[in-house]
């Protein structure tokens, strides 16, 4: 009740704040009504129809019976913008359904019985980025394997009680404080910030992180973090977003770097769940106040940090640098999942919220990965951000507009980009200038650009024109999401954690031969790298040698664009 409340209060500046867009085109892409290859776009101003019945007869997913299905997660906010776009929940035990939509891992059955038109909001084995132990396991691999400075983005953990030896020899080396979570854990739920090991439970699993005692204060001396929304549509090939606005939370309590505070959890934590219960936490009750109380936007606070003076391209050029080689450090694990288990192109998708510290020097720390991010509404700011940022990752992710019970024509099972083979040698080859459909502000000099790739004549397999078309039909629908991988420069600074052969995140191991299709390595991953940025292809050669070249699609120049400059 206390959500819809806030959604009526927004709801006539939302639809003020959104272009005009005509009835034929508002919600469908890719082609007309009942066209096999159209997908539903949704707008966070159809929040304001919430009780018209009318129009959300008149809606695509209503008139194609669309459903979703929920379970274990917060779906209020989701529902609610679900419901006004036509699109009605399913029976439990149903399985005709276009979303699922679930606050855990999906079990394997479930995600091998999906259909070509059915979306799930995981991946298979996301715990390797989202729980604690296996993110910082994945980065330390990763630092072993390419260098310590590459990956010096996560603060020095140990994982109890195994590694409590560890524990005492740093502590030994570099005094504490150090800060103790539970390994599967969210919204500060266990976690503690101690003096030395000693006070560390042994009991259960557990990491211990070295404490980031200089953090960067605002607000008058508060500190806070960032939550940022990162979607992954695909881990082979890479595709990685980043939505153009985040949240930032302040503690409630003034920083105060004495030891005589460390039991104080509204200075050193800035979970919203922990300080919302604080006798001085502010909430503002206007949408559009984004520096107000105690969580801000993200670009208000660089819009502050840039009137102090401080460099906030660079800090969010590394933001972008750190959210790419986290996802990179974990991904090899999950393609293997998803080869294994998921059967079409794009059944999965994932929204991470990644929650990054930035201390005295401006450099940021990534804190963790959140599974399923909270989608929870407790201020009009927050439904004016998450709304609008659900619509977008729903119209990106493409889902398609088919009646779930009566199925229209759908793709071959195992053509999917988590390496399924493409079954029989009958492979449909079709030129590469009949599968470009790009946006006007990629595309450049088309033939160019395709001749660049490929070479006159050169033809693409059929997943390969698949995954091309994928990806452009992303781009064109990615709202107010910044796509940060692939980027111009992001073979130069990438390549290096990449398979030479298929393209794939390393894992320390020899990659496995079960990424072949046809007995063929494929590389999607530099597939798309050259299509979009062919101009730059003679600079990939030498990936140490060559400088960074500037990105044409940046997310700091995105989020700056709102007002900074």
């Amino acid at each position: 009740m206390k959500m819809l409340l806030l959604l009526s209060m927004i709801s006539t500046k939302v639809i003020q704040s959104e272009p005009s867009r005509s009835a034929s085109t508002a919600w469908l892409w890719g082609g007309s009504f009942g066209s096999r290859n159209s997908v539903l776009l949704f707008h966070s101003s159809a929040l304001a129809d919430a009780d018209n019945e009318a129009v959300i007869k008149e809606k695509p997913g209503y008139k194609l019976h669309v459903t979703y299905k929920a379970f274990q997660a917060e779906t209020k906010l989701l529902a609610k913008l679900l419901d006004c776009h036509g699109i009605s929940e399913a029976a439990a035990t149903s399985n005709d359904f276009n979303l699922l939509w679930t606050g855990s891992h999906p079990k394997p059955g479930v995600l091998r019985s999906l259909s070509a038109h059915q979306r799930v909001n995981h991946f298979p084995r996301s715990y390797e980025l989202t729980r604690k132990d296996r993110l910082y396991k994945n980065i330390e691999r990763m630092q072993h394997l390419k260098g310590f400075r590459h990956f010096d983005f996560i603060p020095q953990t140990f994982v109890m009680p195994i590694e409590y030896r560890e524990l005492c020899q740093a502590h030994h080396r570099a005094r504490g404080p150090w800060i103790v979570k539970p390994v599967a854990s969210s919204r500060g739920r266990g976690i503690f910030i101690v003096e030395s090991p000693q006070q560390v439970p042994l009991e259960a699993p557990v990491v211990v992180a070295k404490y980031i005692s200089e953090p960067l204060l605002v607000a008058g001396g508060h500190k806070f973090d960032v939550r940022l929304y990162v979607l992954v549509t695909s881990f082979d090939p890479l595709l990685v977003y980043v939505y153009e606005e985040g949240l930032v939370r302040f503690a409630t309590v003034k920083y105060d770097r004495g030891p005589h505070r460390v039991w104080d959890p509204c200075m050193h934590l800035c979970n919203y769940s922990i300080n919302k219960f604080h006798s001085d936490y502010v909430k503002s009750d206007d949408p559009w106040a984004e520096n107000v109380g105690h969580k801000w936007t993200l670009s208000a606070l660089l819009r502050q940090l840039k009137a102090e003076g401080r460099d906030t391209t660079s800090l969010m050029s590394q933001i972008e640098d750190l959210v790419v080689k986290a996802i990179l450090a974990s991904a090899n694990s999950i393609i293997t999942a998803c080869k294994m288990f998921v059967p079409h192109t794009g059944n999965c998708f994932e929204l991470y919220g990644f929650d990054i510290l930035i201390d005295s020097n401006m450099k940021p720390w990534l804190l963790e990965v959140n599974l399923s991010p909270s989608l929870n509404c407790d201020s009009p700011l927050d439904v004016r951000l998450k709304s609008a940022m659900l619509a977008d990752m729903l119209s990106l992710v493409g889902i398609p507009a088919v009646d779930p019970v009566i199925k229209q024509p759908t793709l071959a099972p195992n053509a999917g980009l988590a390496g399924g083979q493409i079954q029989g040698e009958n492979r449909l080859r079709v030129k590469f200038k009949n599968c470009r459909r790009v946006h006007s502000a990629e595309s450049g000099t088309g033939p160019r650009r395709t001749a660049a790739l490929a070479g006159e004549g050169q033809q693409l397999s059929a997943e390969e024109s698949r995954v091309v078309r994928m990806a452009v039909g992303q781009y064109q629908r990615r709202g107010g999401f910044v796509r940060i991988f692939p980027a111009e420069d992001s073979w130069n600074k990438y390549s290096q954690y990449l398979d030479p052969q298929m393209g794939i995140p390393l894992s320390g191991t020899r990659a496995s031969s079960s990424y072949i299709v046809n007995n063929t390595p494929h590389n999607y991953n530099f597939l798309l790298y050259t299509y979009f940025f062919s101009d730059t292809k003679n600079t990939v050669t030498s990936v140490k040698s060559k400088p960074r070249t500037k990105r044409a699609f940046s997310y700091q120049e995105n989020v700056q664009n709102k007002g900074l400059d």
